[in-house]
Protein backbone atom coordinates (compact mmCIF):
# COMPACT_ATOMS: atom_id res chain seq x y z
CA UNK A 1 0.00 0.00 0.00
CA UNK A 2 2.97 2.77 0.88
CA UNK A 3 4.54 1.89 -2.45
CA UNK A 4 1.14 2.67 -4.19
CA UNK A 5 0.65 5.71 -2.67
CA UNK A 6 4.34 6.85 -2.91
CA UNK A 7 3.57 6.11 -6.81
CA UNK A 8 0.96 8.15 -7.04
CA UNK A 9 2.42 10.76 -5.41
CA UNK A 10 5.33 11.03 -7.56
CA UNK A 11 2.47 10.74 -10.56
CA UNK A 12 0.61 13.74 -8.55
CA UNK A 13 3.66 15.73 -8.59
CA UNK A 14 4.35 15.66 -12.59
CA UNK A 15 1.13 16.02 -13.47
CA UNK A 16 0.80 19.01 -11.10
CA UNK A 17 3.85 21.13 -10.91
CA UNK A 18 5.14 19.84 -13.99
CA UNK A 19 2.57 20.91 -16.55
CA UNK A 20 3.42 25.15 -15.11
CA UNK A 21 6.66 25.07 -17.00
CA UNK A 22 5.48 23.03 -19.94
CA UNK A 23 2.38 25.39 -20.52
CA UNK A 24 4.79 28.13 -21.45
CA UNK A 25 5.33 26.77 -24.68
CA UNK A 26 1.46 26.95 -25.65
CA UNK A 27 0.89 30.48 -23.69
CA UNK A 28 3.24 32.82 -23.89
CA UNK A 29 3.24 35.48 -26.55
CA UNK A 30 5.02 38.52 -28.40
CA UNK A 31 4.36 42.15 -28.65
CA UNK A 32 4.21 42.44 -32.62
CA UNK A 33 3.62 45.63 -34.77
CA UNK A 34 0.96 45.99 -36.41
CA UNK A 35 -1.13 48.48 -38.31
CA UNK A 36 -2.04 52.10 -36.70
CA UNK A 37 0.53 51.50 -33.98
CA UNK A 38 -1.48 49.03 -32.94
CA UNK A 39 0.14 45.56 -30.65
CA UNK A 40 -1.22 42.59 -30.91
CA UNK A 41 -0.75 39.17 -29.05
CA UNK A 42 1.29 36.72 -31.06
CA UNK A 43 1.68 33.09 -29.98
CA UNK A 44 5.49 31.61 -29.72
CA UNK A 45 7.61 29.31 -27.30
CA UNK A 46 9.97 31.01 -25.09
CA UNK A 47 12.31 28.16 -24.71
CA UNK A 48 14.72 29.92 -22.52
CA UNK A 49 12.43 30.32 -20.02
CA UNK A 50 11.22 27.17 -20.28
CA UNK A 51 14.07 25.34 -19.69
CA UNK A 52 15.10 27.77 -16.38
CA UNK A 53 11.88 26.68 -14.78
CA UNK A 54 12.20 22.86 -15.81
CA UNK A 55 15.78 23.17 -13.95
CA UNK A 56 14.44 24.87 -11.01
CA UNK A 57 11.76 22.00 -10.79
CA UNK A 58 14.46 19.33 -10.59
CA UNK A 59 16.90 21.05 -8.92
CA UNK A 60 15.51 23.67 -6.28
CA UNK A 61 16.04 22.81 -3.03
CA UNK A 62 12.93 25.00 -1.69
CA UNK A 63 11.09 23.21 -3.81
CA UNK A 64 12.38 19.59 -3.20
CA UNK A 65 12.35 20.52 0.64
CA UNK A 66 7.85 21.03 0.46
CA UNK A 67 7.95 17.51 -2.08
CA UNK A 68 9.96 15.70 0.80
CA UNK A 69 7.22 17.03 3.47
CA UNK A 70 4.64 16.14 1.31
CA UNK A 71 6.04 12.08 1.01
CA UNK A 72 6.56 12.28 4.83
CA UNK A 73 3.01 13.01 4.96
CA UNK A 74 1.74 10.56 2.31
CA UNK A 75 4.02 7.39 3.70
CA UNK A 76 2.27 8.05 7.40
CA UNK A 77 -1.31 7.69 5.59
CA UNK A 78 -1.22 3.82 5.72
CA UNK A 79 -0.24 3.30 9.21
CA UNK A 80 -2.93 6.11 10.45
CA UNK A 81 -5.37 3.96 10.96
CA UNK A 82 -3.62 0.62 11.97
CA UNK A 83 -4.32 -0.90 15.67
CA UNK A 84 -2.10 -0.22 18.10
CA UNK A 85 0.86 -2.81 18.96
CA UNK A 86 -0.17 -5.48 21.13
CA UNK A 87 1.60 -5.77 24.43
CA UNK A 88 3.17 -8.95 25.36
CA UNK A 89 4.15 -9.93 28.95
CA UNK A 90 6.23 -13.09 30.52
CA UNK A 91 6.45 -13.62 34.00
CA UNK A 92 8.05 -16.10 36.15
CA UNK A 93 7.52 -17.38 39.28
CA UNK A 94 10.14 -17.35 41.87
CA UNK A 95 7.64 -18.80 44.01
CA UNK A 96 5.59 -21.17 42.50
CA UNK A 97 1.78 -20.82 42.59
CA UNK A 98 0.53 -24.36 43.67
CA UNK A 99 -2.68 -24.90 42.15
CA UNK A 100 -4.88 -28.48 42.11
CA UNK A 101 -3.33 -29.35 39.08
CA UNK A 102 0.50 -28.73 39.90
CA UNK A 103 2.74 -25.94 40.64
CA UNK A 104 2.52 -22.99 38.14
CA UNK A 105 5.65 -21.90 36.79
CA UNK A 106 5.69 -18.97 33.84
CA UNK A 107 2.99 -17.09 32.48
CA UNK A 108 3.03 -15.54 29.01
CA UNK A 109 0.36 -13.10 28.29
CA UNK A 110 -0.67 -11.29 24.69
CA UNK A 111 -2.76 -8.43 25.15
CA UNK A 112 -4.41 -6.00 22.04
CA UNK A 113 -5.93 -2.68 22.67
CA UNK A 114 -8.82 -1.60 20.32
CA UNK A 115 -9.52 2.29 20.29
CA UNK A 116 -13.57 3.15 20.66
CA UNK A 117 -15.13 2.89 17.48
CA UNK A 118 -14.96 5.25 14.56
CA UNK A 119 -11.68 6.56 15.95
CA UNK A 120 -9.15 4.29 13.63
CA UNK A 121 -11.31 5.67 10.87
CA UNK A 122 -10.88 9.07 11.95
CA UNK A 123 -7.25 9.17 12.33
CA UNK A 124 -6.86 7.67 8.92
CA UNK A 125 -9.23 10.61 7.37
CA UNK A 126 -6.88 13.36 9.20
CA UNK A 127 -3.99 12.26 8.13
CA UNK A 128 -4.85 11.71 4.64
CA UNK A 129 -5.96 15.22 5.01
CA UNK A 130 -2.86 16.23 6.27
CA UNK A 131 -1.21 14.76 3.03
CA UNK A 132 -3.67 16.94 0.88
CA UNK A 133 -2.77 19.96 2.59
CA UNK A 134 1.38 19.14 1.79
CA UNK A 135 0.77 18.57 -1.15
CA UNK A 136 -1.08 22.19 -1.77
CA UNK A 137 1.70 23.28 -0.17
CA UNK A 138 4.38 22.19 -2.31
CA UNK A 139 2.41 23.85 -5.60
CA UNK A 140 2.04 26.87 -3.74
CA UNK A 141 6.18 26.54 -3.02
CA UNK A 142 6.44 25.71 -6.36
CA UNK A 143 4.36 28.71 -7.74
CA UNK A 144 6.42 31.07 -5.63
CA UNK A 145 9.75 29.81 -7.12
CA UNK A 146 8.46 29.55 -10.70
CA UNK A 147 7.07 33.51 -10.26
CA UNK A 148 10.56 34.73 -8.38
CA UNK A 149 12.31 32.67 -11.50
CA UNK A 150 10.60 34.78 -14.04
CA UNK A 151 10.60 38.06 -12.58
CA UNK A 152 14.67 37.70 -12.39
CA UNK A 153 14.20 36.45 -16.34
CA UNK A 154 12.43 39.60 -16.82
CA UNK A 155 14.84 41.76 -14.69
CA UNK A 156 17.94 40.09 -16.90
CA UNK A 157 15.56 41.19 -19.72
CA UNK A 158 15.61 44.70 -18.55
CA UNK A 159 19.26 45.16 -17.93
CA UNK A 160 20.15 43.38 -21.47
CA UNK A 161 18.30 46.18 -22.80
CA UNK A 162 18.83 49.23 -21.13
CA UNK A 163 23.23 47.77 -21.89
CA UNK A 164 22.13 48.08 -25.65
CA UNK A 165 20.22 51.31 -25.39
CA UNK A 166 23.21 52.75 -23.50
CA UNK A 167 25.53 51.30 -25.61
CA UNK A 168 23.13 52.52 -28.80
CA UNK A 169 23.32 56.20 -27.37
CA UNK A 170 27.00 55.81 -26.74
CA UNK A 171 27.30 55.24 -30.50
CA UNK A 172 25.54 58.57 -31.19
CA UNK A 173 27.48 60.22 -29.74
CA UNK A 174 30.26 59.36 -31.13
CA UNK A 175 28.66 60.28 -34.44
CA UNK A 176 28.35 63.79 -33.27
CA UNK A 177 32.19 64.44 -32.93
CA UNK A 178 32.90 64.26 -36.52
CA UNK A 179 30.18 67.75 -36.33
CA UNK A 180 31.59 68.80 -33.17
CA UNK A 181 35.35 69.05 -34.65
CA UNK A 182 33.73 70.90 -38.19
CA UNK A 183 32.32 73.26 -36.38
CA UNK A 184 35.48 73.96 -34.24
CA UNK A 185 37.44 74.16 -37.47
CA UNK A 186 35.19 76.81 -38.56
CA UNK A 187 37.07 79.27 -35.75
CA UNK A 188 34.35 78.41 -33.08
CA UNK A 189 35.03 77.25 -29.38
CA UNK A 190 36.13 73.67 -28.69
CA UNK A 191 33.45 74.00 -25.78
CA UNK A 192 31.23 71.54 -28.07
CA UNK A 193 33.71 69.18 -28.09
CA UNK A 194 33.78 69.17 -24.21
CA UNK A 195 30.34 68.92 -23.91
CA UNK A 196 30.48 65.76 -25.81
CA UNK A 197 33.27 64.26 -24.04
CA UNK A 198 31.42 64.25 -20.62
CA UNK A 199 28.42 63.26 -22.00
CA UNK A 200 30.15 60.45 -23.44
CA UNK A 201 31.84 59.64 -19.45
CA UNK A 202 28.38 59.69 -18.75
CA UNK A 203 27.33 56.92 -20.99
CA UNK A 204 30.67 54.89 -20.35
CA UNK A 205 29.54 54.92 -16.41
CA UNK A 206 26.39 53.75 -16.80
CA UNK A 207 27.36 51.01 -19.08
CA UNK A 208 29.96 49.76 -16.22
CA UNK A 209 26.90 50.58 -13.68
CA UNK A 210 24.65 47.91 -15.77
CA UNK A 211 27.63 45.89 -16.46
CA UNK A 212 28.02 45.26 -12.35
CA UNK A 213 23.92 45.07 -11.48
CA UNK A 214 24.22 41.40 -13.97
CA UNK A 215 26.39 39.79 -10.98
CA UNK A 216 23.78 39.94 -7.97
CA UNK A 217 21.21 38.63 -10.21
CA UNK A 218 22.36 35.77 -11.74
CA UNK A 219 23.72 34.84 -7.86
CA UNK A 220 20.12 35.00 -6.87
CA UNK A 221 19.42 33.42 -10.34
CA UNK A 222 21.96 30.60 -9.19
CA UNK A 223 20.35 30.05 -6.05
CA UNK A 224 16.96 29.12 -7.29
CA UNK A 225 18.27 26.86 -9.44
CA UNK A 226 20.55 24.92 -6.90
CA UNK A 227 23.66 25.87 -8.74
CA UNK A 228 26.99 26.99 -7.36
CA UNK A 229 27.45 30.41 -6.58
CA UNK A 230 29.90 31.12 -9.31
CA UNK A 231 28.11 29.14 -11.91
CA UNK A 232 28.45 31.10 -15.21
CA UNK A 233 25.11 32.04 -16.60
CA UNK A 234 25.12 33.36 -20.53
CA UNK A 235 21.54 33.43 -22.08
CA UNK A 236 19.73 35.85 -24.17
CA UNK A 237 16.30 36.67 -22.40
CA UNK A 238 13.53 37.32 -25.14
CA UNK A 239 10.17 37.50 -22.99
CA UNK A 240 6.80 37.71 -24.16
CA UNK A 241 3.38 40.07 -23.50
CA UNK A 242 -0.32 39.69 -24.31
CA UNK A 243 -2.06 42.57 -24.65
CA UNK A 244 -5.20 40.48 -23.83
CA UNK A 245 -6.09 39.29 -19.89
CA UNK A 246 -8.60 37.38 -18.36
CA UNK A 247 -11.94 39.38 -16.44
CA UNK A 248 -10.69 40.34 -12.54
CA UNK A 249 -14.28 38.46 -11.87
CA UNK A 250 -12.20 34.77 -14.28
CA UNK A 251 -9.14 35.66 -12.41
CA UNK A 252 -11.26 35.94 -9.21
CA UNK A 253 -12.52 32.79 -9.95
CA UNK A 254 -9.54 30.69 -10.63
CA UNK A 255 -8.15 31.98 -7.36
CA UNK A 256 -10.98 30.68 -4.96
CA UNK A 257 -10.54 27.41 -7.13
CA UNK A 258 -7.08 27.18 -7.79
CA UNK A 259 -4.99 28.65 -5.25
CA UNK A 260 -3.04 26.62 -3.72
CA UNK A 261 -2.59 28.46 -0.40
CA UNK A 262 -6.30 28.22 -0.16
CA UNK A 263 -6.38 24.85 -0.39
CA UNK A 264 -3.97 24.08 2.12
CA UNK A 265 -6.38 25.68 4.21
CA UNK A 266 -9.18 23.79 3.18
CA UNK A 267 -7.96 20.52 3.87
CA UNK A 268 -6.14 21.58 6.94
CA UNK A 269 -9.82 23.03 8.15
CA UNK A 270 -11.04 19.60 7.12
CA UNK A 271 -8.45 17.49 9.03
CA UNK A 272 -9.26 19.78 12.28
CA UNK A 273 -13.29 18.63 11.95
CA UNK A 274 -11.70 15.46 12.24
CA UNK A 275 -9.58 15.86 15.32
CA UNK A 276 -12.79 17.66 16.88
CA UNK A 277 -14.56 14.47 16.55
CA UNK A 278 -11.37 12.26 17.84
CA UNK A 279 -11.36 14.44 20.70
CA UNK A 280 -14.99 14.12 21.49
CA UNK A 281 -13.94 10.10 21.48
CA UNK A 282 -11.78 10.45 24.15
CA UNK A 283 -14.61 10.47 26.49
CA UNK A 284 -15.71 7.28 26.04
CA UNK A 285 -13.61 4.21 26.85
CA UNK A 286 -11.39 1.84 24.68
CA UNK A 287 -10.83 -1.55 25.12
CA UNK A 288 -8.29 -4.58 25.10
CA UNK A 289 -8.54 -8.21 25.00
CA UNK A 290 -6.48 -10.85 25.96
CA UNK A 291 -5.21 -14.35 26.44
CA UNK A 292 -2.89 -15.53 28.92
CA UNK A 293 -1.16 -19.27 28.70
CA UNK A 294 0.38 -20.52 32.01
CA UNK A 295 2.69 -23.05 32.20
CA UNK A 296 1.85 -25.84 35.13
CA UNK A 297 4.48 -28.43 36.18
CA UNK A 298 3.09 -32.03 36.33
CA UNK A 299 3.77 -35.39 38.13
CA UNK A 300 2.53 -33.96 41.64
CA UNK A 301 -0.60 -34.74 41.89
CA UNK A 302 -2.96 -37.69 41.76
CA UNK A 303 -5.95 -34.95 39.58
CA UNK A 304 -6.64 -36.30 36.10
CA UNK A 305 -5.71 -32.87 34.87
CA UNK A 306 -2.18 -32.35 36.29
CA UNK A 307 -0.21 -30.77 34.57
CA UNK A 308 -2.48 -29.06 32.41
CA UNK A 309 -1.52 -26.09 31.44
CA UNK A 310 -4.45 -23.44 31.87
CA UNK A 311 -5.54 -20.44 28.97
CA UNK A 312 -7.33 -17.85 29.98
CA UNK A 313 -9.40 -14.92 27.84
CA UNK A 314 -8.56 -11.19 29.14
CA UNK A 315 -11.55 -8.34 28.20
CA UNK A 316 -10.66 -5.23 29.77
CA UNK A 317 -11.48 -0.79 29.08
CA UNK A 318 -10.24 1.77 29.91
CA UNK A 319 -11.95 4.35 32.52
CA UNK A 320 -11.99 8.21 30.93
CA UNK A 321 -12.54 9.75 34.54
CA UNK A 322 -11.08 12.70 34.13
CA UNK A 323 -14.24 14.65 31.74
CA UNK A 324 -12.54 17.98 32.85
CA UNK A 325 -9.73 17.17 31.24
CA UNK A 326 -10.83 15.73 28.15
CA UNK A 327 -13.00 18.87 27.41
CA UNK A 328 -10.32 21.35 27.92
CA UNK A 329 -8.53 18.75 24.50
CA UNK A 330 -12.04 19.10 22.88
CA UNK A 331 -12.32 22.68 23.37
CA UNK A 332 -8.70 23.07 22.35
CA UNK A 333 -9.18 21.38 19.33
CA UNK A 334 -12.28 23.76 18.23
CA UNK A 335 -10.21 26.40 18.99
CA UNK A 336 -7.67 25.56 16.56
CA UNK A 337 -10.47 25.18 14.02
CA UNK A 338 -11.83 28.48 14.58
CA UNK A 339 -8.21 29.68 14.27
CA UNK A 340 -7.47 28.28 10.75
CA UNK A 341 -10.93 29.44 9.87
CA UNK A 342 -9.76 33.10 10.62
CA UNK A 343 -6.45 32.72 8.90
CA UNK A 344 -8.08 31.05 5.66
CA UNK A 345 -10.97 34.23 5.70
CA UNK A 346 -7.30 36.29 5.99
CA UNK A 347 -5.32 34.65 3.07
CA UNK A 348 -8.38 35.16 1.11
CA UNK A 349 -8.88 38.38 1.70
CA UNK A 350 -4.87 39.22 1.06
CA UNK A 351 -5.16 37.83 -2.26
CA UNK A 352 -8.16 39.62 -3.57
CA UNK A 353 -6.36 42.82 -2.45
CA UNK A 354 -2.95 41.37 -4.45
CA UNK A 355 -4.93 40.83 -7.46
CA UNK A 356 -6.51 44.27 -7.27
CA UNK A 357 -3.07 45.44 -6.66
CA UNK A 358 -1.44 43.96 -9.37
CA UNK A 359 -4.07 45.08 -11.61
CA UNK A 360 -3.64 48.15 -11.25
CA UNK A 361 0.10 48.28 -11.70
CA UNK A 362 -0.54 46.41 -14.63
CA UNK A 363 -2.70 48.66 -16.09
CA UNK A 364 -0.71 51.78 -15.40
CA UNK A 365 2.51 49.93 -16.80
CA UNK A 366 0.54 49.02 -19.99
CA UNK A 367 -0.48 52.86 -20.23
CA UNK A 368 3.37 53.96 -19.43
CA UNK A 369 4.40 51.98 -22.10
CA UNK A 370 1.88 52.51 -24.53
CA UNK A 371 2.67 56.57 -23.67
CA UNK A 372 6.53 56.37 -24.29
CA UNK A 373 5.70 53.73 -27.78
CA UNK A 374 2.90 55.59 -29.55
CA UNK A 375 3.82 58.98 -28.45
CA UNK A 376 7.10 60.37 -26.32
CA UNK A 377 9.90 58.08 -28.55
CA UNK A 378 8.87 59.06 -32.21
CA UNK A 379 8.41 62.48 -31.21
CA UNK A 380 11.28 63.14 -29.33
CA UNK A 381 13.49 60.91 -31.95
CA UNK A 382 11.45 63.57 -34.76
CA UNK A 383 12.43 66.01 -32.39
CA UNK A 384 16.44 64.83 -32.24
CA UNK A 385 16.91 64.73 -35.76
CA UNK A 386 15.58 68.21 -36.39
CA UNK A 387 17.94 69.61 -33.87
CA UNK A 388 20.93 67.42 -35.40
CA UNK A 389 20.40 68.97 -38.48
CA UNK A 390 20.03 72.46 -37.16
CA UNK A 391 22.84 72.05 -35.37
CA UNK A 392 24.92 71.04 -38.25
CA UNK A 393 23.74 74.09 -40.52
CA UNK A 394 24.49 76.69 -37.10
CA UNK A 395 21.00 77.25 -36.17
CA UNK A 396 20.65 74.88 -33.01
CA UNK A 397 23.47 74.89 -29.73
CA UNK A 398 25.54 71.88 -29.08
CA UNK A 399 23.42 72.23 -25.46
CA UNK A 400 20.25 71.47 -26.89
CA UNK A 401 21.01 68.19 -29.03
CA UNK A 402 22.63 66.79 -26.06
CA UNK A 403 19.38 67.46 -23.68
CA UNK A 404 17.06 66.22 -26.59
CA UNK A 405 19.67 63.15 -26.66
CA UNK A 406 19.65 62.43 -23.15
CA UNK A 407 15.89 62.34 -23.11
CA UNK A 408 15.83 60.00 -25.94
CA UNK A 409 18.06 57.91 -23.38
CA UNK A 410 15.48 58.46 -20.43
CA UNK A 411 12.87 57.53 -22.56
CA UNK A 412 13.86 54.29 -23.92
CA UNK A 413 15.03 53.06 -20.45
CA UNK A 414 11.31 53.79 -19.25
CA UNK A 415 9.64 52.38 -21.95
CA UNK A 416 12.01 49.16 -21.06
CA UNK A 417 11.31 49.95 -17.22
CA UNK A 418 7.27 49.81 -18.40
CA UNK A 419 7.39 46.82 -20.22
CA UNK A 420 9.42 44.86 -17.76
CA UNK A 421 7.13 45.38 -14.67
CA UNK A 422 3.95 44.20 -17.56
CA UNK A 423 6.13 40.70 -17.90
CA UNK A 424 6.54 40.69 -13.91
CA UNK A 425 3.16 41.66 -13.30
CA UNK A 426 1.85 38.57 -15.64
CA UNK A 427 3.77 36.62 -13.84
CA UNK A 428 2.34 37.41 -10.11
CA UNK A 429 -0.77 36.97 -11.64
CA UNK A 430 -0.14 33.11 -12.83
CA UNK A 431 1.13 32.58 -9.35
CA UNK A 432 -2.12 34.02 -8.09
CA UNK A 433 -4.09 32.38 -10.22
CA UNK A 434 -2.42 29.22 -9.97
CA UNK A 435 -2.85 28.96 -14.11
CA UNK A 436 -0.71 29.60 -16.68
CA UNK A 437 -3.33 30.43 -19.07
CA UNK A 438 -4.69 33.79 -17.55
CA UNK A 439 -4.90 35.35 -20.67
CA UNK A 440 -8.26 36.70 -22.57
CA UNK A 441 -8.96 35.69 -26.35
CA UNK A 442 -6.94 36.71 -29.04
CA UNK A 443 -7.63 39.87 -30.32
Amino acid sequence: MVKILYTLARATFIATCLPLAAQEQSTSVALQAASNNEQKPVFERDEQLLKLKKEALANNSQIQAAYNNWQSEILQVDTAGDLPDPFVSFTHYFEEVETRTGPQKQAVSLIQKLPWFGRLDLQYSAQSKKARAAQAELQAKTLKVIKELEQLYYDFYYLQEALRIAKDNKRLLLSFEPIARNIIKTGKSSKDLIKLQVELGRIEDRIAHLKLRFTPLKSRINELLNLDPGTAINFTAKPAIVSSLKSKDQLLHDIYTNNPQLKSFEFKLRAAADKIRLAQKDHYPDFSVGVKYIRTSGGDTTHPDDGKDPIMLTVGLTLPLNQKRYNALEKSAVSSRENLKNSRVGKQRELERQLTTTLFELQDSERSYRLYTDTLLPKNAQSLQITLQAYRNGKSSFLELIDIQRQQLDFEHMQKKAETRIYKQYATLKELAANENIYGDKQ
